[in-house]
């Protein structure tokens, strides 16, 4: 697995993780602990922060389909784009913090 590729998971699962409804301790958890079985590679947390930006986002549409979009998106279960949002915005202020913390020593 690349840098690139680890970097984008880490940043996936933490904003999944987030729009899901996720806590912060319980995303921060689920990020730590997969990124411990990728081998705990240095400075994934920061690329993972900055990749947050690269993620996918859902196409524009005019102003005039807005209705309609979010009338199919509540028909599929899609949540609000502001939510998907606010959860990319909550996972990269967690990967930050944890990029700042002190790795636990390795105690295997």
């Amino acid at each position: 697995m690349s840098p690139d590729d680890l970097a984008q998971g880490l940043a996936q699962m933490a904003s999944t993780g987030f729009e899901l409804g996720g806590h912060a301790d319980e995303v921060a958890r689920d990020v730590r602990l997969m990124w411990e079985h990728l081998g705990a590679p240095a400075g994934a947390f920061e690329a993972a922060a900055e990749a947050v930006a690269k993620l996918p986002q859902r196409p524009e549409v005019p102003v005039a389909d807005l209705a309609r979009r979010a009338e199919m998106e509540r028909a599929f279960g899609i949540q609000p784009v502001e939510v998907e949002l606010a959860a990319a915005l909550s996972a990269r202020e967690l990967l930050q913090r944890m990029a700042r913390m002190r790795p636990a020593p390795d105690t295997r």
